[in-house]
């Protein structure tokens, strides 16, 4: 017999203030869209992936949490025991450089939520273009949910989405992960 599997959605975005010390941090706002669309995952039975810090990440992983959810964290470097305290599985990417976080996170996930968020993130969204992987952008928050265009390129590959409130990403992202 089959079992059938969960969907597992990405919510990707600005990292916190350990990242950002002066500038371009979540904001309290965004982290609150964040754990609204990390409770609206979890109560639809979907596994909430992240990037295992603070900032969006922690925020979208203490609401999966919070709503009796799942959480992953694909963290850099080679060591466990470095994603946030939110976090159930850590995927240790052995990187210490960025990427191959990024890629990780994209290919694990069957559609990307993104809040915010800066070269890190448009790298997961790119790659999730590039291997027509959906994704939703949350174009009330700053950064790349207000920049992204619906195509990243003339090849149309995949249609990335826009939802105005955390509901309307969680419903875009669980439809589009399932077709």
């Amino acid at each position: 017999m089959k079992t059938k599997k969960k969907s597992q959605i990405a919510v990707i975005g600005s990292a916190g203030k350990s990242d950002y010390k002066k500038r371009g941090a979540a904001s309290a706002r965004m982290e609150a869209l964040a754990e609204a669309v990390g409770a609206g995952l979890a109560q639809a039975g979907a596994i909430v992936v992240t990037g295992g810090k603070d900032g969006i990440m922690e925020a979208a992983a203490k609401g999966a949490k919070d709503a009796g959810g799942c959480t992953v964290g694909v963290v850099k470097g080679p060591a466990r025991g470095t994603s946030n305290r939110f976090t159930d599985v850590e995927v240790v990417s052995g990187m210490e450089a960025s990427g191959m976080d990024e890629l990780l996170i994209a290919f694990m996930s069957d559609a990307l939520i993104a809040i915010g968020g800066g070269a890190g993130t448009l790298q997961e969204i790119a790659i999730a273009y590039r291997n027509a992987k959906p994704v939703v952008v949350l174009d009330t928050a700053d950064g790349w949910g207000k920049r992204v265009p619906a195509y990243l390129d003339l090849r149309r590959t995949v249609r990335i989405r826009r939802a105005k409130t955390p509901s309307e990403a969680v419903r875009l992202a669980l439809r589009l992960a399932r077709s």
